[in-house]
């Protein structure tokens, strides 16, 4: 009898305890498909004159062999894997805070962008794409 009474308190505690943990884990997933989106309105485009008619020297970092530059504002890069259509790509992901004009060389391609705010640059196989995305703070 004790039996039956200890399986009935605690078969639904444990049932409520692995759905919240299966809730959370849908959650999470879902808040890192929006945290590293490939969605949004790509960046305008710009050309090498207009990164070099800045007043401001660049500001570069090379992250793991992409050259990154812009004039102004702040940069945060992180590697993720991207499950994509034709398989998983590696890939280079670094935000900029409002960088004015942004130049970015890979071994395959050089690109310049001018985003009006907030920019992504996302390199998949050496090839950069830039989107414009909402301001943010560093570490996000």
């Amino acid at each position: 009898m004790r039996l039956l009474v200890a399986a009935a308190i605690v078969s639904p505690l444990a049932s409520f305890w692995y759905r919240a943990e299966h809730q959370f884990e849908i959650e999470k997933r879902a808040e890192e498909a929006i945290r590293w989106s490939l969605d949004g309105v790509p960046c305008p485009t710009a050309d090498a004159r207009a990164f070099a008619a800045s007043s401001r020297p660049p500001l570069g970092a090379t992250f793991q062999a992409v050259r990154l530059s812009r004039h102004v504002g702040h940069m945060q890069c992180a590697s993720h894997v991207y499950r994509l259509e034709d398989g998983r790509h590696d890939a280079q992901v670094c935000d900029f805070t409002g960088p004015g004009v942004v130049a970015v060389e890979t071994s395959a391609a050089r690109a310049y962008w001018a985003p009006p705010a907030a920019a992504r640059v996302v390199v998949i196989d050496g090839q950069p794409r830039c989107l414009q995305r909402e301001r943010f703070r560093m570490g996000e």
